[in-house]
């Protein structure tokens, strides 16, 4: 399932409103594609919002349901990723939100190198980033999707917005690029259908055969 972009839109309106410590991971996984697992195990130094890029080597992924740290799946897993304007003025604003955290919890406050915390300081469990997602797509009246598909919507706003399958293969970190054009070509062509009619409808026509 892929929401149209005016729907993530409102979806990012809606988690901003309502869950607003997490907003800034749903915005980014949104944005640019990672794992829910990649998301979680980011750590402040694999993010340089000066320089605009974020690099992706750990995840916190579950067994059972006990988290486990592990470096990403693969070496086009283990990447380096582009950061819009857009997406780094929310998370210099994640950053101001995550001092004043702290602020508040001083000596206690754990240093865990994270860059995505609870507001205690601690990691957050996978399994609760999905359930707040959930939960949050429940009450917003949305079309159902699981937070897993955010990240396919990621891939196709990157590909009908004009990056070619290699971009999106490199910035979601698939293997192949076969995998990535397999995944994402159905749904970037019904996405790209509203506008098939483009060069049909700026040639003029006379309204009767000749």
């Amino acid at each position: 399932m892929v929401w149209m972009p005016a729907q993530a839109g409102r979806f990012l309106d809606y988690a901003e409103r309502h869950d607003i410590v997490l907003y800034a991971m749903f915005l980014l996984i949104l944005h640019r594609g990672l794992r829910r697992g990649e998301a979680c195990g980011l750590r402040d130094h694999d993010v340089d919002l000066d320089a605009g890029y974020l690099t992706v080597v750990q995840q916190i992924t579950t067994v059972g349901y006990t988290p486990i740290t592990r470096p990403v799946k693969s070496d086009a897993g283990d990447r380096m990723v582009p950061l819009g304007p857009k997406t780094i003025a929310v998370l210099r604003d994640y950053l101001k939100m995550r001092q004043r955290w702290q602020a508040v919890s001083g000596d206690e406050w754990p240093d865990s190198g994270l860059f995505f915390v609870r507001p205690d300081g601690k990691p957050w469990h996978p399994q609760t980033i999905s359930d707040r997602f959930d939960d949050l797509i429940a009450k917003s009246g949305l079309p159902p999707v699981r937070l897993h598909d955010l990240r396919h919507c990621a891939a196709t706003y990157l590909r009908h917005g004009g990056a070619d399958m290699k971009e999106v293969q490199e910035t979601l970190g698939h293997s192949t690029i076969g995998l990535t054009s397999d995944t994402y070509t159905s749904v970037i062509i019904e996405l790209e259908r509203g506008t098939a009619d483009a060069a049909a409808d700026l040639i003029p026509r006379n309204d009767s055969a000749a």
